[in-house]
């Protein structure tokens, strides 16, 4: 149910889906789909549940590196890109990020925030290590999160590169800037 829910969610649109699209797309009668969820956002939230452990393994792979700050910056995004394009990802930064509401939207906000706090831990580490430079770690958090927050947007799956291809080069556009060498 929640492949398909997710499906949904970033192909259609949460507004767009109904508890009855969802039931006829898996041959069920709608009173059986709440047995295993209270109404369409909780569909939702358990939808960005599952994004959300996901999120945990970039986490997960960045805390485990060897490296500094930045290769720790690269091996997350590297992940989280990967996250953040399938379906469940989108339906998480598309879809869950603007409709759910109350106790589930509260609990979505710590969860982003956490997620930010340890970016800009990341960040600092870095800073610290010499592998990035000074800067302000929440500012440089919220570039990396708005740009590949953005990735379910414009990504294609069947286009020439990977999630992990357009982490890389996205990423050293961001390490390195775009000016010229010369400049």
């Amino acid at each position: 149910m929640l492949n398909l829910a997710a499906h949904s969610f970033s192909t259609v649109g949460y507004k767009q889906t109904s508890m009855d699209d969802i039931a006829a797309a898996l041959a069920v009668t709608k009173p059986a789909l709440y047995y295993y969820a209270k109404n369409k956002e909780d569909i939702l939230m358990q939808c960005a549940r599952i994004s959300l452990e996901r999120v945990e393994l970039c986490f997960t792979s960045a805390q485990e590196v060897q490296g500094n700050g930045l290769d720790r910056i690269r091996v997350f995004f590297r992940v989280y890109a990967n996250m953040v394009v399938s379906e469940f990802g989108s339906a998480l930064m598309r879809e869950a990020r603007r409709n759910l509401t109350g106790e589930n939207q509260k609990n979505l906000r710590q969860t982003l925030i956490d997620g930010q706090n340890f970016l800009e831990s990341i960040i600092a580490e870095g800073i610290k290590d010499g592998s990035i430079r000074d800067c302000d770690s929440k500012r440089l958090a919220h570039v990396l999160f708005s740009a590949f927050n953005q990735m379910p947007i414009w990504y294609n799956p069947k286009g020439p590169l990977n999630p992990e291809s357009i982490a890389d080069e996205m990423l050293e556009l961001i390490i390195h800037g775009v000016g010229a060498k010369n400049t």
